[in-house]
């Protein structure tokens, strides 16, 4: 597997203009991670990062959690659940909910 072409090329137009909008976005981010946290009482996996849709978070979850599970843990998943219309905070159960509910990724998980 090779490295995109674009992680070579010079920086265009597009790149220019939306440079401070990046920075703006930075600053911000950098601000919220430097707040302090809160304790969830129990050990946490986070499996996420900046990208949206297909860079793998989910398979990665599921192998953490079944490397988990092999060693007799038994993990959770806190998710988002983009696209369903349920409010607040809902514990998803397979046969009660529907993806329109809760969003597909949270059945899947």
């Amino acid at each position: 597997m090779r490295e995109p072409s674009f992680w070579w090329q010079e920086p265009g137009l597009a790149a220019w203009v939306l440079s401070p909008a990046g920075f703006v976005y930075g600053a911000v981010a950098g601000r919220r991670m430097q707040k302090a946290g809160t304790p969830a009482g129990i050990p946490v996996v986070c499996v996420g990062n900046f990208t949206l849709g297909g860079t793998g978070k989910t398979p990665a979850a599921l192998a953490i959690a079944d490397i988990l599970m092999a060693a007799g843990e038994h993990p959770y998943f806190l998710t988002r659940g983009y696209g369903g219309t349920r409010p607040g905070p809902l514990e998803v159960e397979p046969a009660r909910h529907r993806a329109s509910d809760t969003g597909d990724e949270p059945l899947l998980l």
